[in-house]
């Protein structure tokens, strides 16, 4: 294939990934990609002529509806601002109804993935307004996404240079911009408003220029200002892109040039370039940093950042880090809307194969001594780039919980490369035949995944169930049937109730429904919250006569205290006021007539509820009573087992608080888990006297493990080996 051929084929390769990503743009709705409906009000604010936002914590939807995006860098919400500034989207608010219920960041078997509470107006075209603004916006991100795959080829070439005008290696060149573009999520993410395809865009053309300053030895004040200017513009678009200094440095060193005639010519010459270039990105974008040092006290804007978005109760271990391994890697290939909406999972292991496959491939490679010198430095250069990004996200990822795969997507064009190669290693066959599951899963997924996450429902029921109920809400919203579909559960288990509905007359509310279960003492054990229509339905737009059902996934936590009875019941409220819709009898709860029974687990049982990183798992917990009773104790006993070396000794609390963190009992004890013989089981009792002024209502048992010296908690994980937090919520106690 002659390079003029070629050209043409990666040509032809971005103008087909530019329809890719307008395809994810028109099958997404509206702020359902991840943190759209946070990054478009900053884009608006830019729109309509406001200025830089000044971050603080505590700031409402109605003063700062970017949320944390207000911290980052604004070049793509100017980008994006300037393409819509023509626009009149005075009416976003109107179609960004968040869905407060939404299941944003986890995964679920009965819906309610949707961010927002969509109208017929986004839907209806030709668009107007904000439904028009909003696709301009990703329009933006969609070229730019574009450009990174153009760019992405010319890194390729750089990797994989020709040798002659018809080289064999057209084909693996080729193949990294198709897999770059053919990429589920990255596809995804370019056709939403998101500044990574920004910072995406220019960190790509960063890589190649870092590789062509390399390999052609260019240490001119020309390479020196490109350089500079990627990445002062990639550090405007995201500060991750600052990591683009250190990449062009390393490539100026490892740019060898004419033989020197000493030393000092070598490191002059290297000095003067990456001084060039340093100057030049500060010259951009370096206002930027010296901004959130004077506001936030420091240069990239962390605090601010950290303090609306979240921090993570403690900074997350490496072992709380690889504990999300599977969402990251999934969040790589592909986990759609506001990261809820997700492939099968044979899909994950189909792809998960394939990068294995090509890893083995690279491995095979050099083991056989088929990279050559210069591809060894070119491994040096890519390898340096993906590590220095990935050890960035390690950092910020232990501050707050962001275990996302995408956002390595500044060197996706590195990591497809070391696909292309690891296949190509094998046979062309091996390459053709990985690309090409990657561009069919990639051009099938918006109406195979997403497109049916939003859908709503068909009106009707869609089958009889055994309970008729014939319950009416404020006199407008029948609940005609119910079943649940089973009699016992154990902790851990998700029960699920199925729920036939009927509009007898319009409503003016958008009213949501919650299902829970509770125990013989009207505690609430689990409980599931929802708009109709699986979250999808706005009750106020329905019309008199409009049927539907709904399904309820209840998970009961593992921990929850057994044997106990449960009950099912359901209500109607407005989640904005808290009124409930009253039932003829008065009240404002349904409790079905079915039972249901939480049941102990096995005593086989061998794995624990919890595994602390102190090195102690928790294996059961009992209680001596069900409820509280003021001025008496309550004895709770807990069974633990120490499975790895202590560290130092610990303190074990536990702690009767309402929902407004007041206190009625605590019972704190220290624990040389140096002492402990690993294996054996451990008991331990805490009698939690409560005060004997401490009033009706419901407490929760609170357990934490400290550390005395400095009151540093230990993490949890479940036994899946998900982190759980460091306060642990056992159960609930009534108290009459």
């Amino acid at each position: 294939m002659s390079i003029a051929q070629e050209r043409r084929f990666a040509l032809l390769i971005t103008l087909a990934a530019l329809l890719l990503f307008s395809f994810y743009g028109l099958t997404t709705p509206l702020f359902e990609a991840s943190d759209e409906l946070w990054h478009y009000p900053l884009v608006q604010h830019f729109a309509s002529g406001g200025g830089l936002p000044v971050q603080r914590a505590g700031q409402t939807d109605a003063e700062a509806p970017w949320r944390q995006e207000g911290s980052q860098p604004p070049l793509y919400y100017w980008l994006a601002a300037l393409a819509t500034a023509p626009l009149d989207d005075s009416d976003w608010r109107a179609l960004r109804r968040i869905n407060p219920h939404g299941d944003m960041g986890v995964p679920t078997r009965d819906g309610n993935v949707n961010a927002i509470l969509h109208t017929p107006q986004e839907r209806a075209f030709p668009w107007v307004g904000a439904a028009l603004a909003v696709r301009v916006a990703r329009l933006v991100s969609v070229l730019l996404s574009a450009g990174s795959v153009w760019f992405a080829y010319r890194a390729a070439e750089q990797l994989f240079p020709r040798h002659s005008t018809q080289d064999s290696r057209a084909w693996l060149r080729l193949s990294v911009p198709l897999v770059v573009a053919h990429t589920p999520m990255f596809a995804f993410i370019s056709g939403s408003v998101n500044n990574d395809n920004a910072a995406v865009f220019f960190s790509t053309m960063g890589v190649w220029w870092a590789l062509r300053v390399w390999r052609h030895h260019d240490l001119s004040l020309r390479s020196a200002v490109v350089a500079g200017l990627l990445s002062g513009l990639g550090a405007l678009s995201k500060s991750s892109a600052l990591g683009l200094l250190a990449l062009f440095g390393l490539a100026a060193l490892l740019a060898r040039g004419a033989a020197p005639s000493s030393a000092w010519v070598w490191a002059w010459d290297r000095a003067r370039w990456i001084t060039v270039m340093t100057l030049m990105a500060l010259a951009i974008s370096g206002w930027w940093f010296v901004r959130n040092r004077v506001l936030y006290g420091d240069w990239l804007g962390w605090n601010a950042f950290l303090d609306v978005v979240g921090r993570r109760d403690v900074p997350a271990t490496l072992a709380q880090l690889w504990s999300e391994r599977e969402g990251f890697v999934w969040s790589y290939w592909g986990v759609f809307g506001t990261m809820n909406v997700i492939y099968p999972a044979w899909v994950y292991d189909v792809l998960n194969g394939l990068a294995l496959v090509a890893g083995l491939g690279v491995a095979w490679r050099l083991a056989r001594g088929k990279v050559s010198a210069v591809g060894l430095r070119a491994l040096l250069i890519g390898g340096a780039w993906v590590g220095l990004t990935f050890v960035a996200l390690l950092r910020w990822t232990s501050l707050t919980p962001a275990s996302q795969g995408r956002l390595m997507f500044p060197c996706i064009a590195l990591l497809a490369a070391g696909l292309a190669y690891g296949w190509w290693a094998w046979h062309r066959v091996v390459l053709a035949g990985g690309a090409l599951v990657l561009v069919v899963l990639a051009w099938v997924t918006p109406l195979w995944i997403i497109a049916p996450a939003y859908a709503p429902p068909a009106e009707g029921w869609v089958r009889p169930l055994a309970q008729r109920v014939d319950a009416v809400f404020g006199g407008a919203v029948l609940l005609a049937e119910a079943e649940a579909d089973a009699r016992a559960v154990r902790p851990g288990d998700t029960a699920t109730l199925q729920l036939n509905w009927a509009l007898l007359q319009p409503v003016a509310r958008n009213y949501s429904v919650f299902v829970h279960l509770v125990d013989e003492h009207d505690v609430i054990v689990a409980q599931r919250d929802m708009h109709p229509g699986q979250g999808r339905l706005a009750l106020s737009e329905l019309p008199a006569g409009y049927r539907w059902s709904d399904f309820y996934a209840v998970r009961v936590p593992a921990w929850a205290l057994a044997p106990a009875t449960l009950r099912w019941v359901v209500g109607i409220y407005d989640h904005a006021t808290g009124d409930r819709l009253p039932l003829a009898n008065g009240t404002d709860r349904l409790f079905l007539s079915d039972d249901l029974s939480l049941t102990l687990q096995p005593a086989e049982r061998t794995t624990p509820l919890l595994r602390y990183t102190n090195g102690v798992a928790l294996l059961a917990y009992t209680a001596s009573a069900r409820v509280l009773r003021a001025g008496e104790t309550l004895t709770i006993t807990t069974q633990w087992q120490l499975e790895q070396p202590p560290q130092g000794t610990w303190a074990i609390s536990l702690q009767l608080l309402d929902e407004g963190a007041n206190k009625i009992a605590q019972h704190d004890v220290g624990q040389p888990l140096a002492e402990w013989q690993r294996g054996a089981l451990v008991t331990l009792t805490h009698p939690l006297a409560v005060r004997a002024d401490a009033t009706s209502g419901v407490y929760r048992l609170l357990l934490v493990w400290y550390s005395p010296q400095d009151l540093k908690r230990a993490p949890a994980y479940d036994a899946r080996g998900q982190f759980v937090g460091d306060q642990i919520v056992l159960t609930r106690f009534r108290l009459p």
